[in-house]
Order: structure tokens, then C-alpha cells, then sequence
């Protein structure tokens, strides 16, 4: 009984001794491995800016992690923290310069009033490329005017006059009154000069005239709001019967 006695106490202290050992092991090596890391510290993460790691003592601490637009991406390491685009972002995009140069030219707005616009670079000309129609009932008459330049063209299309020739003119004044059947307009050169329209037995008629720009006295121009030019700003007249633009 004493001998096992003996015996019991003895392998208790071995144990004990053991796991004292293996204790104060542990201990030593937390405690080393807190006071020399071997390697650097991990960088932060994408989102923020990280921290620099700890220097090892065979290496050299890990760098900071770099402040991240997208969060998806990895940091990388810059002296400042932050990262800028070095490139890699939008590769495909073009330069502004080539951008604009597939662009079409600027517009500008012509004389002609009306929201007529005309690329920049093309015909300066007041009223070029403007159309206007007036018509006069009583003939049944349609005249489309139609500027190219600096000439108008007028085609009219008559279906109500009588068989025969018959004047047409551009007057003064700016309605069918009776003060604007009176003088031709220009003083009779710019409002004169067009050709008889001539209707057949079946009332009908046409006429194609042209009006080059030439002359400065007698040019027409078409609703570019020109004072002395614009002949959409008077009524036509064939024979007695008054029309207007408007």
C-alpha cells in the first residue's frame, strides 16, 4: 500500500511537470513572436486607406493598402495613401479632339427669320433655300417662289382664269386694299417684268419664271425680312385679282 502510495504521488508530479513545461513554452513563444514578427503586415483593405504593416525581423513591413474607388478592386500601394488613375481605367475612350472632329460643323442662323438654319460654312446668302406660296382665289392661282442663290424662281398654276393672257405683277403695300392694287412695287421695276400667264379654254394655266439676283434694282429675295427685296411681304396681283402670302 505504501509502495503504490508512492507511486500515485510520484506520476502526479511528473504530469504536473509536463504540462508546466509546455505552458511556459507557449508563453515564450507568443511572447517572441509579439516582440520579432518575420514577416510585414497586411495593407488595408479597398474601401479605406490601410494601414502599413509592422516591420519583420528578416523583411520589411507590408504597404499600405490604397483608398479604392471601387470596392471590388485591390488596393494599391502609393506613398501617399490615395491612388489616382493611372490609365487602366477607360481605356476605349476616345479624345475629346477626335470627338469633336467626327461632329458636324456649327449652325448658324440665316437672315431669313423663321428658324431657317444653315450649316456653317455653306451659302450666306439672305433667303437662299426659303420657299413661299401665295395665291389669289379669284384665279384659282397658286404661285410657289423658291430662292437658289441669289435668283428665285416662281412657278404659278393657274385653274380658274379666264382664257387668254393676263398680267402678273407685285405691288405695294402690304394687303389686298385698295392703296396697294395702285403702283408696281420698286417703282415698277422689281415688281414688273415677269412674263404674261397664259390660261386655255379649260381655265387653266401655268407659268415658270425665273428672277435673277444680278440686277440690285429688280432682285427678289424670299422671307428673309429684307425691306427692299422680300416679296412675300406684298400682294400679288394678276390682272385685278389680289392675293397675298399670309
Amino acid at each position: 500500500m505504501k509502495e503504490n502510495a508512492r507511486n500515485s504521488i510520484c506520476g502526479r508530479l511528473m504530469i504536473g511537470a509536463v504540462l508546466s513545461c509546455c505552458l511556459c513554452g507557449l508563453l515564450a513563444c507568443a511572447a517572441d513572436s509579439d516582440a520579432h514578427p518575420v514577416g510585414g503586415g497586411s495593407g488595408g483593405s479597398g474601401m479605406e486607406p490601410g494601414g502599413a504593416g509592422g516591420a519583420g525581423a528578416t523583411g520589411t513591413g507590408g504597404a499600405a493598402g490604397g483608398v479604392m474607388i471601387d470596392p471590388g478592386d485591390t488596393g494599391k500601394a502609393g506613398t501617399s495613401g490615395a491612388n489616382v488613375d493611372d490609365g487602366s481605367l477607360f481605356k476605349d475612350a476616345g479624345s475629346v479632339t477626335s470627338i469633336l472632329a467626327d461632329a458636324g460643323g456649327p449652325e448658324t442662323a440665316s437672315d431669313a427669320g423663321a428658324g431657317t438654319m444653315k450649316e456653317a460654312g455653306g451659302s450666306t446668302i439672305p433667303g437662299d433655300g426659303n420657299m413661299a406660296t401665295g395665291k389669289i382665289g379669284g384665279f384659282g392661282l397658286t404661285a410657289i417662289f423658291t430662292q437658289k442663290g441669289v435668283d428665285v424662281t416662281v412657278a404659278i398654276t393657274a385653274t380658274n382664269c379666264p382664257q387668254g393672257m393676263h398680267t402678273f405683277t407685285i405691288h405695294e403695300g402690304f394687303a389686298c386694299d385698295d392703296p396697294t392694287k395702285g403702283p408696281v412695287w420698286g417703282a415698277g421695276k422689281r415688281g414688273a417684268g415677269i412674263p404674261a400667264l397664259v390660261c386655255d379654254a379649260t381655265k387653266n394655266g401655268k407659268l415658270t419664271y425665273t428672277r435673277t439676283g444680278a440686277d440690285s434694282s429688280t432682285n427678289w429675295t424670299v422671307a428673309d425680312h429684307n425691306q427692299t427685296t422680300d416679296l412675300t411681304l406684298h400682294p400679288l396681283m394678276a390682272d385685278t385679282q389680289c392675293g397675298t402670302f399670309f
